[in-house]
């Protein structure tokens, strides 16, 4: 039974850039995969996306829900001040092996800290908190190897980064982490080898009370069902006012959601099934509960991790998607017509399992387009992770997503569909034109406590990807806090746990290794989510 290994999300990987300091003073732009403000990298196995020819087992929703007080969050206080202030290394808190050094070149102050990935061994820095309101923390510091740590501010993991082992100081930068007066503690820890530690900045963000959730509500299918365009206009009236509770299901179950009801007492808004299966030839029966999903008021969609040759990967699959890319108008023929080219040499095997594949899924799109159920819908997720088979190069991936819309929307006339774009690396980004949603996967893996971050600097920069589309989170692990949400002005279109061992156990019930059971509760029954 195929397995899925999720690459992980981090907002490093989209947009973030990391400064190196030089003893000349000058500032060098490193770009980085590895440094993040907010997420940690892992891998993870998660449950599988293929159904076996083994029976479905049958489950009934919970014929009885608890009952929870809705929750309020209190109001937050804000009061923006300018702020910049240096904090040297040596003259924090020392312990164990630490030790204040100036032999290396190109710091400030008096010196610098070594000895901090030694056992027993830290350093803490006291920052002066002016006001309530969002800072910058910025840490200074060097190594001889790429050395991996966390930072933590008031005993909190803030993020991961990764140095870039140049042998120079250089600056990493957690953005829009709000702190209160009078004072935080601020540590670097988990060090996976040596590092120098030059200083801490402390800087005032921007304003995120200010940040601009309007977008134009117009489709980018012109032709779209009237309940498809009264769906996206709802979406779209809600962004930026509240998160949209979501669910991802394992095929052709609700093991999932019916988990979530049990504890919080709350469905979510949208369930999220898969179609991986079907594209394989797999009769799944998971649009049959879609339908009733949607007929009991909530709103549907599906995830499509493409399996070629039993695979997502790239390695396991065998396939190569440059293979299958030509010139020929495949969108908008017949399946028939291509199989004619395919005879005379004209395309290749791989472009037409690739047709093959689309038009299985746009049978099973078509039974809820002819009910006039619309659905959102998120192609080849994770675009640009260099995993998966879509993933081989950015000119096949761009070639294969727009085939598929323009075959799902020209040719047959699917005009039910809500598109989202699944972001992996934003250079790989299909255009406004051919999406409606742009979504994020995060993933928080225990370096302690995370405090369910709201994930605001990601928000933020997908934000500058497109000023038109609603941002969400379609696959996450950890939801974040209504309060983080509220105190970072931080309204994702929905957020979404992923399916499988991360929403629920083997027994089916709901899974609290990455969340507590309050947690799951205080989300789906707080002012600041909509459920079903």
């Amino acid at each position: 039974m195929l397995k899925r290994t999720l690459a992980v999300l981090t907002a490093s990987i989209l947009l973030l850039t990391m400064t190196a300091c030089t003893d000349t003073g000058k500032t060098e732009e490193i770009v980085s995969s590895d440094v993040t403000t907010e997420l940690t990298v892992a891998t993870e196995d998660v449950t599988e996306i293929l159904l076996t020819e083994e029976a479905v087992t049958e489950l009934t929703a919970p014929t009885e829900l608890p009952t929870h007080a809705k929750a309020e969050i209190s109001e937050v206080a804000y009061n923006p001040t300018e702020c910049y202030v240096i904090y040297e290394a040596e003259d924090g808190t020392m312990d164990g092996y630490c030790a204040v050094m100036s032999s290396h070149d190109g710091y400030s102050g008096t010196g610098y800290v070594t000895g901090l990935s030694l056992p027993d061994s830290s350093l803490t820095v006291v920052l002066d908190i002016p006001s309530a309101q969002h800072y910058n923390v910025t840490v200074c510091l060097s190594s001889d190897e790429p050395v991996e740590g966390v930072l933590y501010v008031d005993g909190l993991a803030r993020g991961t980064f990764t140095t870039s082992g140049s042998g120079e100081f250089e600056s990493i930068k957690f953005e829009n982490i709000y702190l209160s007066p009078d004072t935080s503690s601020v540590t670097i820890s988990d060090l996976s080898g040596e590092v120098d530690l030059d200083f801490f900045l402390l800087e005032n963000a921007e304003d995120l009370s200010e940040l601009d959730y309007s977008v134009s509500g117009v489709l980018s299918n012109s032709g779209a069902t009237d309940a498809t365009a009264a769906l996206y206009t709802y979406l779209c009236e809600m962004y930026g006012e509240s998160v949209l509770t979501a669910q991802q299901c394992s095929q052709g179950s609700n093991a999932e959601i019916y988990a979530v009801a049990a504890v919080t007492g709350k469905y979510p808004l949208i369930r999220l099934g898969e179609l991986s299966g079907y594209s394989s030839g797999y009769d799944t029966g998971d649009i049959e509960l879609a339908i009733e999903y949607y007929e009991d008021g909530g709103i549907i969609g599906y995830s499509w991790y493409w399996a070629m040759n039993g695979s997502c990967y790239l390695e396991e699959s065998g396939f190569t998607l440059s293979n299958a890319v030509t010139t020929h108008d495949v969108a908008h023929m017949s399946i028939e017509k291509v199989s004619e080219l395919l005879g005379t040499g004209g395309v290749s095997e791989e472009c037409y399992a690739i047709i093959e594949g689309i038009d299985l899924i746009a049978e099973q799109l078509t039974r809820l387009s002819d009910l006039d159920i619309p659905v959102l819908f998120r192609p080849l997720p994770e675009a640009g992770n260099g995993e998966f088979w879509w993933g081989e190069d950015l000119e096949s991936y761009l070639w294969l997503y727009e085939l598929i819309y323009e075959r799902l929307t020209d040719y047959y006339m699917l005009d039910n569909i809500i598109w989202i774009w699944n972001a992996q690396d934003v250079s790989w980004y299909v255009g406004d034109e051919y999406c409606d949603i742009i979504s994020l996967d995060v993933y928080d893996f225990s370096l302690g406590a995370w405090d369910n971050q709201s994930h605001v600097t990601a928000l933020i920069r997908m934000m500058d990807l497109s000023s038109d589309k609603p941002i969400a989170i379609s696959e996450c692990n950890v939801l974040p806090s209504p309060a983080n949400l509220k105190k970072d002005n931080a309204y994702w279109l929905f957020a979404s746990v992923f399916s499988g061992s991360y929403a629920i156990t083997g027994d089916n019930e709901l899974c609290t290794d990455y969340m507590s059971e309050q947690e799951w509760i205080l989300f789906y029954n707080c002012a600041e989510t909509v459920t079903k």
